[in-house]
């Protein structure tokens, strides 16, 4: 018994035509989103997806109950992630150093001089980095609790229905 046309095998690859390329977006973003709406109502699981379009310039957002609701969440349950993390590192390393004062010499703690000021640069770095990422999270998610599209400068984007067949030759 033969494979029906669904069951076919696909190469993946890069699309090189734009408007193809747009299309198969279209798609299958609403096919994730549909997975995500499934996942969610059949499992009680909390869903959020952030897609970019392949230009950056759109998002697009899906949340099951609300993208941000599951952002604050993940947020407020991953310390390592939540700049609010990080002065209670340092702190708790301040003990350390503390101790390495009294038994080192000179010369080690120099060096460690060094490496602290390095690792609180890029403690610093990070801390910018995550502080950034969650601004954009929540701009990004604010902007929509469920399927939306919007461009960079939060005009409503255009969206084709256009059901070409790219992945059948003719």
């Amino acid at each position: 018994m033969g494979r029906s046309l669904g069951q076919r095998e696909m190469k993946i690859e890069p699309i090189q035509d734009l408007e193809q390329r747009r299309i198969v977006f279209s798609k299958c973003k609403r096919g994730l989103f549909k997975k995500a709406a499934e996942l969610s109502i059949l499992c009680g699981a909390d869903t959020a997806i952030v897609v970019f379009s392949p230009q950056g310039n759109i998002v697009h957002s899906f949340g099951s109950p609300s993208v941000d609701s599951i952002i604050n969440r993940f947020l407020s349950q991953n310390p390592r992630v939540n700049p609010q993390y990080l002065p209670h590192e340092a702190s708790r390393h301040g003990a350390t150093m503390v101790a390495l004062r009294r038994n080192s010499t000179g010369d080690e703690l120099l060096q460690l001089k060094g490496k602290l000021e390095a690792l609180k640069r890029d403690v610093e770095a990070r801390s910018k980095e995550l502080q950034k990422e969650v601004a954009a999270a929540s701009s990004s998610s604010s902007s929509s609790s469920s399927s939306s599209m919007s461009d960079a400068n939060g005009a409503p984007a255009e969206e084709t229905d256009d059901e070409t067949d790219i992945y059948h030759s003719p």
